[in-house]
Formats: C-alpha cells, structure tokens, sequence
C-alpha cells in the first residue's frame, strides 16, 4: 500500500515537473507577435469595449499627447515634454499599442468602466490600459471631453488605479499618422520651436 501511494505520489511529481516552462532564455512566448517588444508584464486577456461613441473615436487614428500636465498645487501645473508625442492606437478587440515619436513601446489590453465624476456631476468613459510589456506603465484615464467634432479629447490621470501615482492631464489630438516633432512643432525633447 505505501509503495503504491509513494509510486503515484513520484509519478506525480515527476508529471507536474516535466511540464514547467524553461525561464532560462527568452523564448517566443515572451516576446511579443505584434510589436516585437520582450514581454515582461501580465496583462488580461482583451475584452471587446462597449459601444459609445467616445470610445468608438477612440479606436479611429492614433491618439497623441499634445499637452501634458502635472497638476502640483492649487492651480498650479508642470508642464512635460518628455510626454510630447506619447501616442495610443486602440482596436476593436479591447488590445492596443503605444508609444513615443516613431518608436513603439507598448501593447496590452484596455478595459473601458463608467464612473460618475464627483466634480462635473455627470458619467465619464475611463480606461484602464493594462500593459502586457511592464506592468509599471498600468494606467486609467478617465475622458473628461471630446471636441465636438472628434478631433481632440480631454484626458485626467485616475491615480488610485495606476500603477505610477504622480498625477498627470493630457490634451490627447487624434492622427492619422504616427506623430512626428515637426507635425507637433517642437524638437525631440519636446521644446517649442517657436
């Protein structure tokens, strides 16, 4: 009796051993089929986001940051450039892709909620982009405005569901290419040229 439980016991063992993953290289299941990038987050599987037509213009061109801001005080705000030319191209299927200029750095998933939003009294589109390269970039943005003709929205960092807690706005402009630092007037830092 003890020899048959400690033979299915090892013949277990020996099973669930043989079927772990070899994490010593980097294999094809860890690197990314759409950007190439090496995928070092963990992101949930997509889910088709919900027909509004907010997120509908979200999934036209791509969406860049024109502006961005750090609010750090009562009326009172940094200006980043170092987030000029961040850019977002959402899909139908609940995945996206993102990046800076030219460079890709970023893929995941995004999940659109409702929330009521305390101050303007009235239901906003957040989205929750859960990055599947680092899980370090996980954000919620909650679209606070949209131009009437759909050219440029207003976005505000959520920080209790991000995973940096610095807060930030951003002026986000829809393209129709991949932004450029002369088609947003600045050089590669993000100084004006003007």
């Amino acid at each position: 009796m003890i020899k048959s439980v400690l033979l299915i016991g090892f013949t277990a063992l020996m099973a669930v051993t043989g079927c772990k993953p070899d994490k010593t290289g980097s294999s094809s299941e860890d690197v990314s089929a759409v950007t190439g990038l090496e995928k070092k987050g963990i992101a949930a599987a997509p889910v088709a986001p919900p027909n509004h037509p907010v997120i509908q213009r979200l999934q036209m061109n791509y969406w860049v940051f024109e502006h961005y801001l750090v609010p750090t005080g009562q009326e009172s705000y940094i200006r980043q450039r170092t987030n000029k030319g961040v850019w977002f191209q959402f899909h139908s299927d609940g995945t996206y892709i993102s990046g800076q200029w030219g460079k890709t750095l970023d893929e995941g998933t995004y999940f659109v909620h409702e929330e009521k939003n305390p101050y303007m009294g009235r239901i906003m589109q957040n989205v929750y982009l859960d990055s599947a390269i680092d899980d370090n970039r996980d954000v919620e943005w909650q679209i606070q405005g949209m131009s009437e003709d759909g050219g440029y929205m207003s976005w505000v960092k959520m920080v209790k569901n991000s995973a940096n807690p610095e807060p930030g706005m951003a002026k986000a402009i829809s393209m129709m290419t991949l932004p450029t630092p002369a088609s947003l007037r600045v050089d590669s830092l993000g100084n004006p040229l003007y």
